[in-house]
C-alpha cells in the first residue's frame, strides 16, 4: 500500500487540486464545505510534498520518476520529482495552505456573492495544480500547457475582485501574458524542430550533439524563452502588467500571485535553461551575462519605483519587480552557491511576500484606507498583523535570522566565486533601498500618533495564517537545513547535466 502511494504521489499532488476544482461548483451554496475542501486539499498537498521531499533527501537526490500511462520517454509524458521538484512542491504547499486559511470567511467583501467566492476557489485550485505540474513535469509541451492554465487562472483571480479597476488590470495582464505565451511556444517549437524531442532529457542530449550545426536557431529559441518568461515573471522593463494586477486583486490572490505564480514561471525558465540548453550553451551564448545584467537593472529600477508609491499594495507590487531581479541575477551565476542562493531566495520571497500582502490586506480591510500615510499608529491597534508585516519586511531587507538573509548571502558568495564585484554591490544597494521603502511603513505604524479609530486584528483563521507565515520566515532563517540541502543538491544537479 505504501509503495503504491509513493509510486503515484508525483501525479497525485498535481491532479488532486485539479479534481477538487472540477467538483467545487457543485457545492457553491455550502460555503463552509467549499472552504473546508480547499483547506483539506491544500493540507493534503503539504503532507504529500513533505513525504516526497523526505524520500528525495533519503535517496540523496535520486529522482522519483512517474510515467503517465506506463509509456517511457520519449514517447510518453514523464514526471520527475528530484531535488528541484521536491523543493518547489514544498514552497507551493507551504504558501498556499496559509493563504487558503486566510481566505476562509474573508472573501465576500472583496469578491461578492457565494457563487463568485466559489469561482475564486476554483481558479485558486487550478493555479495550484498548474504550479505543482510545473514543479514535476519533464516535458516541454506540458510546460506550455501548464503555463497557460496558470496564466488564465491568474487573470481570473485578478478580475475576481468586485471593482472596476480589476477588469482593466486583468485585461492588460491577459494581453501581455498572451504575447509571452506566444514567445514561449515559439521557443519550444524551435527546440522541437531542431532536436525532434519534447522530453527535456532527450532534447538536451540531442541539442548538445547538433547545436553547432544550427547556432542561430538555438539562439532564437533561447531569446524567445527569455523574453516570454520575462514577461510572465515581470522582469523589468517587461513588468507593466504587474503593479495594477497585484495591487487590484483580492488580498489572497495578491499573495498567491506574487508569492507563487511568478515563481512557477521562473522554475520553468530555470528547468529549460539548465536541463535543456545546459550550462555549456548558457555560457557559449553569454546568456548568463544577460541574466545578471537584467537582474541588476530590475533590482535598482524596481526599488526606485517602489519608493515613489504611497498606496500600500502598490508599493508591495513594485517591490516584487525588484525582488524578481535577485532571482534573475542568481539564474545567471553558473555555480553551485549562486544557484543555491537563487532557489533559497525564491522560497524566502514566496513566504515573505505572501505574509506582506496578507497583512496589508488585513490592514486595508480593517481601516478602509489604502495609503501608507493614513495608517498612522496601526501597529498598536493591530499588533499581530503589523508584527507579521515587520517580520516579512525584515526578511526582504535581508536582516540576519530571517530567511531573506540566507538567500542573499549565498547570492553574494556565488558572485564572489564568479569574480563579479558589481552585482555584490547591487545586492547590498538593493537591500538598502528595500529598507528605504519598507521601514517607513513600520515607522508610521508604530511611532506616528494613533488614530482615534476602532481598528482590530482580523479573525482567528486569518491570525493563524499570518502567524504560520511569520514562523516559516523565522524557521527558514534560523534552521534552513532541509530546504538549503534540497536547493544545494538541485543546483549541483543542474551543473552536472549535459
Amino acid at each position: 500500500m505504501t509503495a503504491a502511494i509513493t509510486a503515484n504521489l508525483p501525479v497525485f499532488v498535481v491532479i488532486a487540486p485539479l479534481f477538487v476544482a472540477f467538483v467545487l461548483p457543485t457545492f457553491a451554496r455550502r460555503m463552509r464545505l467549499v472552504e473546508g475542501l480547499v483547506i483539506f486539499v491544500e493540507a493534503l498537498g503539504l503532507v504529500g510534498a513533505g513525504y516526497l521531499a523526505s524520500i528525495v533527501l533519503a535517496q540523496k537526490g535520486i529522482p522519483i520518476i512517474y510515467r503517465l500511462g506506463g509509456w517511457p520517454a520519449p514517447w510518453g509524458i514523464e514526471l520527475e520529482v528530484g531535488s528541484l521538484g521536491a523543493f518547489f512542491l514544498l514552497v507551493i504547499a507551504g504558501v498556499s495552505l496559509p493563504v487558503a486559511l486566510f481566505a476562509r470567511g474573508n472573501l465576500t467583501k472583496e469578491v461578492g456573492s457565494k457563487e463568485r467566492v466559489t469561482r475564486f476557489y476554483v481558479l485558486y485550485l487550478l493555479l495550484n495544480g498548474a504550479l505543482a505540474g510545473m514543479a514535476v513535469t519533464n516535458d516541454l509541451f506540458n510546460v506550455f500547457v501548464l503555463v497557460e492554465v496558470a496564466t488564465l487562472s491568474c487573470c481570473g483571480l485578478v478580475s475576481a475582485r468586485n471593482h472596476p479597476r480589476a477588469a482593466e488590470a486583468a485585461f492588460t495582464y491577459l494581453i501581455l501574458a498572451t504575447l509571452g505565451s506566444t514567445l514561449v511556444l515559439g521557443g519550444i517549437g524551435f527546440l522541437y524542430i531542431t532536436t525532434g524531442h519534447l522530453n527535456m532529457g532527450f532534447s538536451s542530449q540531442e541539442l548538445g550533439r547538433i547545436w553547432q550545426d544550427n547556432p542561430h536557431v538555438v539562439w532564437v529559441a533561447i531569446s524567445f524563452m527569455l523574453v516570454g518568461f520575462g514577461v510572465k515573471s515581470a522582469l523589468f522593463p517587461l513588468h507593466l502588467w504587474l503593479p495594477d494586477a497585484h495591487s487590484t486583486a483580492p488580498s489572497p490572490a495578491s499573495a498567491i500571485l506574487s508569492g507563487l505564480a511568478i515563481k512557477g514561471y521562473l522554475i520553468c525558465l530555470l528547468k529549460i535553461l539548465y536541463n535543456v540548453f545546459g550550462h555549456t550553451l548558457i555560457q557559449a551564448f553569454a546568456v548568463h551575462r544577460i541574466l545578471v545584467l537584467a537582474g541588476m537593472v530590475a533590482i535598482i529600477a524596481g526599488s526606485i519605483l517602489a519608493l515613489t508609491q504611497d498606496e500600500l499594495k502598490r508599493r508591495l507590487a513594485f517591490s516584487t519587480v525588484a525582488q524578481v531581479g535577485y532571482i534573475y541575477l542568481g539564474l545567471g551565476l553558473v555555480n553551485t552557491k549562486g544557484l543555491t542562493g537563487m532557489l533559497f531566495y525564491l522560497a524566502s520571497h514566496a513566504v515573505s511576500k505572501s505574509a506582506l500582502f496578507l497583512a496589508a490586506g488585513a490592514m486595508i480591510a480593517a481601516t478602509g484606507k489604502q495609503s501608507i500615510s493614513e495608517l498612522a499608529g496601526i501597529g498598536r491597534k493591530m499588533p499581530i498583523t503589523m508584527a507579521v508585516f515587520t517580520v516579512g519586511s525584515l526578511s526582504l531587507v535581508g536582516i540576519p535570522l530571517f530567511s531573506g538573509f540566507i538567500g542573499k548571502w549565498y547570492l553574494i558568495l556565488g558572485n564572489l566565486e564568479a569574480g563579479n564585484i558589481i552585482p555584490v554591490a547591487v545586492i547590498i544597494i538593493g537591500s538598502v533601498l528595500c529598507a528605504a521603502y519598507l521601514f517607513p511603513i513600520i515607522r508610521t505604524a508604530y511611532f506616528e500618533p494613533v488614530a482615534d479609530e476602532d481598528w482590530q486584528d482580523p479573525g482567528l483563521p486569518q491570525k493563524i495564517s499570518l502567524i504560520l507565515l511569520a514562523v516559516a520566515i523565522v524557521i527558514l532563517g534560523v534552521l534552513p537545513g532541509p530546504f538549503l540541502e534540497l536547493a544545494s543538491r538541485a543546483a549541483a544537479e543542474f551543473l552536472v547535466l549535459q
